[in-house]
């Protein structure tokens, strides 16, 4: 869910780079003509007008396509809620502590809630912060890869999500316990390749740099670079 609608949210921004380039060309190219649309001003009107229509027109079409598929998410949602059920009393058998299955069943509602609303920015919210337990979970078991490698996901999603509302210096705050997460996980990790660990600490060093210099496209950018070398841990 907090792909699809990043994946979204990143397909507008360039549909509207693109537009405002688009305009500026045309702006430009309108002034140097101002001439000689005065000696032919009627019919150049009538076809600046239509295809000014048709340019709304595939702008709404294009906009219509970049909206969240909500019945696909109800869906989910509804899945999701049938396997918490089902594994709810495992988890009490295998040491989930109450309160772990009490905040996480109050998250799930939540999320439910905004699902139902169709609420894009609180449901991009309320997925993450859903999110940050499933390591929680994951840590009452064996893996070879450490449990912690999906809390520094949460904490890395948690930051752009924060970024894209601005809200720069609670993005800057989650940086230290997304490094810490990452040294904890180092020490988990059965065996350790040295290469992609490496690869991993300039990553988070990269994406921490312009978290602070508040660039929202190179904290993307280097966001899903990170991301990317964190899906390869083992």
């Amino acid at each position: 869910m907090i792909q699809q609608i990043q994946k979204i949210r990143d397909q507008r921004a360039q549909m509207i780079r693109q537009q405002t380039s688009t305009s500026q060309k045309q702006n430009g190219g309108n002034k140097s003509q101002q001439e000689q649309q005065k000696s032919n001003q009627g019919p150049q009107k009538q076809e600046q007008q239509k295809q000014g229509q048709q340019k709304s027109q595939n702008q709404g079409v294009q906009q219509a396509q970049l909206t969240i598929n909500w019945q696909d998410f109800e869906r989910r949602i509804k899945a999701l809620n049938e396997l918490w059920n089902s594994y709810e009393p495992q988890a009490k058998k295998d040491g989930a502590p109450d309160v772990l299955i009490s905040r996480f069943e109050n998250q799930l509602n939540t999320l439910t809630s905004t699902i139902m609303a169709r609420n894009e920015e609180k449901t991009l919210v309320a997925a993450n912060g859903l999110y940050q337990y499933y390591p929680q979970f994951f840590n009452l078991y064996r893996h070879k890869a450490p449990p912690e490698i999906k809390e520094i996901k949460y904490y890395l999603q948690e930051i752009v999500i924060n970024a894209e509302a601005g809200k720069w210096e609670n993005a800057a705050a989650l940086l230290g316990n997304m490094e810490k997460a990452w040294q904890t996980a180092k020490t988990r990790m059965q065996k350790p390749d040295k290469e992609l660990n490496e690869r991993i600490d300039y990553a988070i060093q990269d994406f921490s740099q312009v978290v602070k210099q508040k660039d929202l496209q190179l904290v993307k950018l280097k966001g899903e670079i990170l991301l990317k070398n964190m899906e390869k841990v083992k």
